[in-house]
């Protein structure tokens, strides 16, 4: 069959002006998916996503012509009302949203039709994105869902079922002011003011104590079922959440902090307190949908999903049988999922076929640049074997090598990878490697047939979607009190510290061989010399930058960073460590601004 006879959809995500994204279905068969950012190294880019589109196409080995299906992920007209009325929408308004989305130009309107000159023109519900995008890579056959975000068109959260041939909406909560724009909002507050810092503060919270839960308690109404909204209106919009920041500051009693002022107690207790709220909202809401539906499965998505302590929690609470959490719940997703979405219709009681490997959806690295060569590391034998070695010797190692994974999370395709065992591990990456805050943990990667030897749980987690717990018999016990926070995070909780937080969680990734073999190989290697079948994972990146993407990228970061060595596709090499620290803080600033 000729291209021109195939169906080619392209879902197109970002069009709430973030994270911009493209992902590519051909005859109901997902080819690449790819992130605007990781093109035009600007964190979170929501510019139209022609690099992403054309890398996706380059995959398929298709030209814009060859598209016959374009699908937005949002309804462009719905949004436009509620922002001009502040109102949720009616029957009139959503009568509208379906019968003139064409004719209502959304972001990426014009940009699209310029370059996709054949193709049809679809419009879909935000929170439905991240449903069929997270259905589709689920176990599942029926689930029950619960999306909870910043903002989709007019709601903050819904609720619905949804199998092969059936997707309902049932309950929705109206506005933007409700549970993601209440954790952005104290986000903000406690200083942390660049787009998408939410886990910031999810990372930050296990170091306190919920003291603060009656306080903040005051800023907003809920109920038995999780109807939760702010007691006052604010906007996704700088001014807006500006303004409303000293309301928080009026009812803690602590002052709204500036990102240049220390960390202190009171705020740290106040991330606590966010945290427990947003867990025991989302957990009244689970249980209220389970009561609605009798379903045995819950699906956990949208932007708010991606807090991970949360979805760790809903396991543990086994409101549901089981518990599946999209690993790309936020909107760098939201292309893929649209693009799901409207393969659903077009292909009505088919499966769709998601590759098990999941969500390594973007290129190779590419040619290794000639600046590297000289500073190749020769080595015999096995490349796994080698790098195991080198990781147990305590160096920290970049990894780039086969396609990029989508989302926020490296997932070993374009990670930094490092020994947990040794000590002091964790700042050291943070400081001289990540530049970022020292408090920010790390997640493991576990070869999953040795999971439940080391935490709480055998259940997997494949793309670093839930917490666990550090199983008691390996726990080392600390002191009730800590002198300060730097002395907290020092003690050594175990024998692998720097992936252990302070409470005893770590964000697992689970590593089976059919869905990560490099990573399979490697930890299996690293266990076999000695003993552990556990690393550090994160992403190969610094503070403010998009993951990297190329080899090119990798070897420019790879320089600017205190990383021993570079794996690029089957080669090593060493860092010449010719730059200073000064040189590498100006290279650090022109991601400042995203940061």
């Amino acid at each position: 069959m000729s291209a021109s006879k195939r169906e080619v959809i392209l879902g197109l995500g970002g069009l709430l002006g973030h994270d911009a994204n493209a992902a590519l279905l051909v005859d109901g068969r997902l080819i690449s998916a790819s992130q605007e950012e990781r093109h035009t190294r600007i964190k979170h880019d929501g510019s139209f996503p022609r690099r992403a589109i054309d890398e996706c196409l380059q995959m398929a080995g298709l030209a814009p012509a060859d598209v016959t299906d374009v699908v937005f992920a949002e309804k462009p007209l719905q949004t436009h009302l509620f922002n001009l009325s502040a109102l949720p929408g009616n029957a009139f308004t959503r009568a509208l949203g379906r019968l003139l989305p064409e004719r209502w130009p959304g972001l990426y309107t014009q940009p699209a039709r310029a370059l996709l000159p054949n193709a049809r023109f679809h419009y879909a519900w935000h929170h439905l994105t991240h449903v069929a995008g997270a259905f589709h890579t689920s176990p599942f056959q029926r689930a029950a869902f619960l999306c909870v975000d910043g903002k989709g068109e007019d709601y903050s959260a819904s609720m619905g079922v949804i199998d092969r041939g059936e997707l309902k909406i049932l309950f929705e909560q109206t506005y933007e002011n409700g549970l993601g724009m209440f954790y952005t909002l104290v986000t903000h507050y406690l200083g942390f003011l660049s787009f998408g810092s939410e886990y910031k503060v999810m990372g930050l919270a296990p170091y306190g104590q919920p003291t603060y839960v009656e306080k903040l308690s005051r800023l907003f109404t809920t109920d038995e079922h999780g109807g939760f909204r702010l007691r006052f209106p604010v906007r996704f919009q700088w001014n807006s959440l500006m303004a409303a920041l000293p309301r928080i500051a009026e009812v803690t009693g602590v002052l709204v902090r500036d990102p240049k002022e220390p960390v202190t107690d009171a705020h740290i207790d106040i991330a606590a307190s966010l945290q427990q709220i947003f867990e025991n909202e989302v957990l009244k809401m689970a249980r209220f949908i389970r009561a609605e539906t009798g379903e045995d499965h819950l699906l956990f998505c949208g932007g708010c999903a991606q807090n991970c302590v949360t979805a760790g929690q809903l396991r543990r609470a086994k409101i549901f049988r089981s518990v599946f959490n999209s690993p790309v719940g936020g909107d760098m997703g939201s292309g893929f999922g649209a693009a799901l979405l409207l393969a659903r219709e077009q292909f009505r009681g088919t499966p769709l076929a998601i590759d098990a490997r999941g969500f390594y959806l973007g290129s190779e690295p590419g040619a290794i640049p000639a600046a590297a060569e000289p500073w190749a590391v020769p080595f015999e034998g096995d490349l796994f074997d080698f790098v195991a070695s080198q990781l147990a010797a305590g160096k920290i190692v970049a990894w780039v090598r086969d396609r990029m994974e989508l989302g926020a999370r490296a997932l070993g395709a374009r990670s930094i990878l490092a020994d947990a065992r040794q000590p002091g591990m964790q700042s050291r990456l943070n400081l001289a490697v990540k530049f970022r805050e020292s408090f920010r943990p790390f997640a493991p990667l576990v070869l999953a047939e040795h999971c439940a030897e080391w935490f709480d749980t055998a259940e997997p987690s494949d793309f670093m979607q839930y917490t666990a717990y550090l199983a008691e018999s390996r726990r080392t016990p600390q002191p009730e009190h800590f002198a300060s926070l730097r002395e907290r995070l020092d003690f050594p909780r175990c024998e692998i510290p720097s992936v252990i937080h302070v409470d005893y969680s770590a964000r697992l990734q689970t590593i089976h061989r059919d869905v990560h073999p490099d990573m399979h190989r490697l930890l299996t290697a690293f266990k076999q010399q000695t003993g552990i079948p556990i690393l550090i994972n994160t992403s190969f990146n610094v503070s403010g930058q998009p993951i990297v993407r190329t080899a090119t990228e990798g070897w420019d970061c790879f320089l600017n960073t205190d990383i021993d060595l570079l794996v690029l596709n089957d080669r090593v090499f060493r860092n010449p460590f010719q730059k200073t620290r000064e040189e590498k803080l100006s290279w650090l600033k022109q991601f400042a601004k995203s940061a």
